[in-house]
């Protein structure tokens, strides 16, 4: 087996690893039991708490508040019998892996405790989780902005794409004011803090801002004139204007002006903030690829320039979106661990991988808080990286 080869699958393993931890982290890192038996009752609190979240269930009465202190008849506990966040006071201060630790029936924090008392191991499991949803969220979005303008920049040009004027002015024009006026208005007046619902507001102000204007311009004569729409020109003048302005320093700013930061959020922007490397890379390929005899054959037997686009030149260019996907995924987890060591974008509460780091910085000593979270960080990243070469 080629050594090339032997590293990719190294990485492979990791990154599937990670995401199983993020995915079953409350079973690996929990201050409930995963099975307990109470009274001749047997009782799943680790289950029953995803039920009462999605509303499924109703919480256990009389309400339990530590599960320690209930002393059920057994109880079988995940490996780190810790959560996040939560702190232990009696092992406060910064206490080492390896010094003495005052837990009790308890286990040792394996990976020693911040000032709080805090456990690094169950912070380590929880900041996995949030990586996970960063990298992969942000990759998704510049995924979908990227692959569309990259692709239609490079397949039609600037002489293939017809319509009335009124159509591409409106659309371009009013649906970009839409998605600004959405961010700046609508997002703080309905409250939205969620990936999905702040997602599908932004795409409502691009339909009714595109929709609106396109509607006003037809009552212009002028505007119904058909004129060749310069998609590539658009598309480098938009990856330009991205490139040019720094991306770190508009991301500090966004983020600092947001009243309720939110991981979907952080991941919002940072897809929107990377998707000109989705489009430049895959609009250099379409390049080639339209060019190609195929591409001549399908056009002659009649087949539809948007099918030609879908169906055989986009599938034939994905081996380097692939490539620029992993780099974007390395990237946007080292974004978020760098936004999370300054303090920005996310949560106080949440742990992260990033503000594990942070902490270091206040108290040199604790090497564990600074070894443990940068070399998972690496890691991570080094695979990514890894697993995007090519042959």
């Amino acid at each position: 087996m080629k050594r090339s080869n032997w590293f990719r699958r190294l990485a492979i393993a990791w990154l599937g690893g990670l995401l199983l931890v993020a995915v079953f982290g409350d079973f690996l890192a929990n201050d409930r039991p995963l099975i307990a038996k109470i009274e001749g009752e047997l009782r799943f609190p680790v289950l029953h708490q995803y039920g009462e979240d999605l509303g499924l269930v109703e919480g256990y009465q009389p309400t339990v508040r530590n599960w320690y202190r209930l002393q059920p008849d057994w109880a079988l506990w995940p490996p780190i019998p810790y959560i996040a966040g939560a702190s232990d006071v009696k092992n406060g201060n910064y206490r080492s892996p390896f010094a003495e630790q005052n837990t009790g029936e308890r286990a040792r924090h394996y990976l020693g405790t911040d000032k709080l008392g805090r456990d690094v191991f169950a912070g380590l499991i929880a900041g996995a989780r949030v990586s996970v949803i960063v990298g992969i969220g942000a990759l998704l979005i510049s995924l979908l902005l990227g692959i569309p303008l990259g692709g239609v920049a490079g397949f039609f040009g600037n002489n293939a794409l017809s319509g009335t004027r009124a159509f591409w002015w409106g659309w371009s024009v009013g649906g970009s004011l839409g998605i600004l006026y959405a961010a700046i208005n609508l997002l703080p007046f309905f409250r939205l803090t969620g990936f999905f619902s702040t997602a599908l507001l932004l795409l409502f102000g691009f339909i009714a801002g595109g929709l609106l204007l396109v509607g006003l311009l037809r009552l212009f004569p002028p505007m119904r004139k058909a004129m060749n729409f310069p998609a590539d020109t658009f598309v480098l003048q938009g990856v330009e204007l991205f490139v040019n302005i720094p991306g770190l320093v508009l991301l500090i700013a966004l983020l600092a002006i947001i009243n309720r930061p939110s991981i979907w959020l952080v991941a919002l922007i940072i897809g929107v903030l990377r998707w000109t490397y989705v489009a430049r890379y895959l609009r250099a390929e379409m390049l080639r690829i339209r060019s190609l005899p195929y591409i001549d054959a399908a056009r002659i037997s009649g087949i539809g320039r948007w099918r030609i686009l879908f169906r055989h030149a986009l599938p034939n260019a994905l081996g380097p979106i692939i490539v620029v996907s992993c780099f974007g995924l390395g990237g946007a987890i080292l974004l978020e661990a760098f936004l999370s060591f300054l303090g920005i974008g996310i949560p106080a509460n949440q742990v992260t991988w990033g503000s594990l780091l942070g902490q270091s910085r206040s108290h040199p000593s604790a090497w564990w808080m600074a070894l443990f979270p940068g070399m998972l960080l690496t890691l991570t990243v080094l695979a990514a990286n890894l697993l995007g070469e090519r042959e």
